[in-house]
């Protein structure tokens, strides 16, 4: 009789998926995964090609490897990944790493929060959300990969689109301005686009040379947030063919000034405004802000130029003494 149950549970789990708590997560928090096809689920794609992208590194740029790459539901929604790549992936909370990992191998982060394991091309996972809040997420086989689900409760007024610092919607996103003296247009986006406390915001931004409108590589600039007419956060760093990312995460609410100010003269900048909303998830990230601000003896675009310096000096005066070698001995 025991033989008889054991083959009838083993035969019907092979039907139907179970949902299941991850051991190991937070207990104030609740994922529930599901194998099968859940009908009033939310999709998302891996569109094929996510495992081997053709990515030109010298204009990187924001890819839908989860289409879509940001998705907003309410609480106890159920979201289902089906794989139309060619191979397996993951959905692992956490936070990937980047375009960047193409070329410094960066395996990505991951909390610990959920986790679903590979599964194959043509195969789906459903995961649902007990639990209001911004979830990161990212593939672990292929970090460059990386996605955002926010979880609305209900209850609370918070956007899930951009907005200025007048709680206005954003409808031309990004934004674009000009410095004060016309001579540099920057494009600011971020995602997510709905900024709370205690979570990454990732800032993207372009750099292009006024009137010529052609992309400004290695130019040294200054990113500044203010908060109540205070400055909260300053850091320096130099575009990459025109582009440049920053990532930090707030720790109040309230109206927000990103200032991206030249690093040559500071009293040419652009402000963009938003507005930072009091996240109603209570448990706190682990990312730390870091500034490279601080008074050191080299700027960013200081050791670029150090680096170039050795890379083309060296090799010219190695040629020079063998010459003189090779000369002296004839």
């Amino acid at each position: 009789m025991l033989l008889l149950l054991l083959l009838f549970l083993f035969t019907l789990s092979s039907f139907y998926s179970v949902y299941f708590q991850q051991p190991d997560e937070p207990s104030s928090f609740s994922f529930l995964y599901a194998q099968e096809k859940v009908s009033n689920s939310t999709i998302v794609n891996i569109p094929k090609g996510s495992a081997n992208p053709e990515v030109d590194i010298t204009n990187l740029s924001p890819r839908q490897w989860y289409e879509p790459r940001e998705i907003s539901i309410n609480v106890n929604e159920t979201i289902r990944w089906v794989n139309n790549d060619t191979e397996p992936h993951t959905v692992t909370s956490g936070l990937g790493g980047g375009l960047n990992s193409l070329l410094t191998n960066s395996l990505g982060k991951p909390d610990g929060l959920f986790d679903s394991g590979l599964f194959s091309a043509g195969d789906s996972i459903s995961i649902k959300f007990n639990n209001s809040g911004t979830f990161n997420y990212f593939c672990t086989i292929h970090p460059w990969m990386e996605g955002t689900v926010h979880v609305r409760n209900v209850s609370i007024n918070i956007p899930s689109y951009p907005v200025d610092q007048f709680e206005n919607k954003i409808d031309d996103f990004p934004v674009y301005n000009f410095t004060d003296d016309g001579s540099v247009e920057i494009g600011l986006s971020w995602t997510p686009v709905s900024i709370m406390t205690n979570e990454p915001i990732t800032f993207i931004m372009d750099f292009f040379e006024y009137p010529e409108n052609s992309r400004l590589h290695l130019w040294p600039y200054n990113f500044v947030i203010l908060q109540n007419g205070s400055e909260i956060y300053r850091t320096a760093d130099i575009t990459q063919v025109g582009s440049s990312t920053q990532t930090l995460a707030f720790d109040l609410p309230g109206e927000t000034i990103i200032r991206v100010e030249s690093a040559a003269n500071g009293s040419s900048f652009v402000d963009f405004g938003t507005f930072v909303y009091k996240n109603p998830n209570t448990i706190s990230t682990e990312f730390q802000n870091v500034s490279n601000s601080s008074s050191g003896l080299l700027s960013p675009l200081t050791l670029v130029y150090l680096v170039y310096g050795i890379i083309i000096v060296l090799p010219i005066t190695l040629v020079v003494i063998i010459f003189l070698y090779k000369k002296k001995k004839i």
